[in-house]
């Protein structure tokens, strides 16, 4: 799914381990409570995106566009390439940031 544009697409609780979601244009798109363990999201576009209680464990997200994007409850352990930057731009409320 490298590239792929699933821009405003519904993916609540979607199983996405370990996916190929470079450069993939997520902007507005609802991943609540979503498996994201291990993805490769670098580059991505998640900008307004909704990852609410989604499982970001080990996930690769350098240079991923965060604009705007609720990562409330979301788990952030051990993802790779997030800068402060980036997590400026999104809404961490009660998020787990531990050794990002």
């Amino acid at each position: 799914m490298s590239g792929a544009v699933l821009d405003g697409a519904v993916l609540t609780r979607a199983d996405l381990r370990q996916a190929n979601l470079r450069g993939a244009g997520l902007r507005d798109a609802r991943l609540d409570e979503a498996n994201l363990r291990g993805a490769r999201l670098g580059g991505a576009l998640l900008v307004r995106a909704s990852l609410r209680g989604s499982d970001l464990r080990g996930a690769y997200m350098r240079l991923a566009k965060l604009d705007g994007a609720d990562l409330s409850d979301a788990n952030l352990e051990g993802a790779e390439g997030l800068t402060q930057a980036q997590l400026d731009k999104a809404n961490l409320n009660s998020g787990s940031c531990r050794k990002v």
